[in-house]
């Protein structure tokens, strides 16, 4: 998460480009599932965007395959 300090007013939107030192840390606890989505990276204009996920699949990844459109044959 990324504090905004209260001095920037109400609704104040935060603005922090990583470079090549940024480090990311997450800690990740599966108490069932077997596959997890940590983090998307996507294009946006012209750049890179990154979103946080924590999705989790208990079917492993041809649950994780199935979200995305791919037929897994059993």
């Amino acid at each position: 998460m990324l504090h905004v300090p209260e001095e920037n007013g109400p609704g104040a939107k935060a603005s922090w480009v990583p470079d090549q030192h940024t480090r990311w840390h997450a800690d990740i606890t599966q108490p069932r599932e077997t596959v997890t989505i940590a983090v998307e990276l996507y294009r946006h204009t012209n750049g890179w965007k990154a979103r946080g996920v924590g999705q989790g699949y208990d079917t492993g990844l041809a649950g994780l395959a199935t979200d995305y459109g791919i037929n897994v044959e059993a």
